[in-house]
């Protein structure tokens, strides 16, 4: 229990020194951003990654949000062609990676 204490007495120091923003619908279903995740970074990232999302003209949360959700796409989805599935009535299968798949 004395760990979690630590770590909510860190999030909220660190929270006092956050600039608060009013968090846009970032998603189709209109669900906004309420879970924050705390990563570390060089300062070489941060500065690249401040300067890519300048360049692209979002915020960083918003360009680290979208990448974030590119990378996990790939990751988590089917990225076969077309020509590697299976569809039936009842199913649409990939028959390389043999994901189900949303019907078509």
């Amino acid at each position: 229990m004395g760990n979690e204490d630590n770590i909510d007495a860190a999030m909220d120091k660190v929270a006092e020194t956050l600039e608060m923003t009013v968090s846009r619908n970032l998603e189709e279903n209109g669900e906004p951003a309420q879970k924050q995740v705390l990563l570390r970074a060089s300062e070489r990232d941060h500065r690249r990654w401040k300067e890519a999302a300048a360049k692209n003209n979002v915020s960083m949360a918003e360009f680290i949000r979208e990448t974030m959700n590119k990378a996990s796409e790939l990751a988590l989805e089917c990225q076969h062609p077309l020509y590697a599935r299976k569809i039936y009535p009842w199913a649409n299968i990939c028959t390389l990676c043999k994901a189900r798949l949303p019907l078509i």
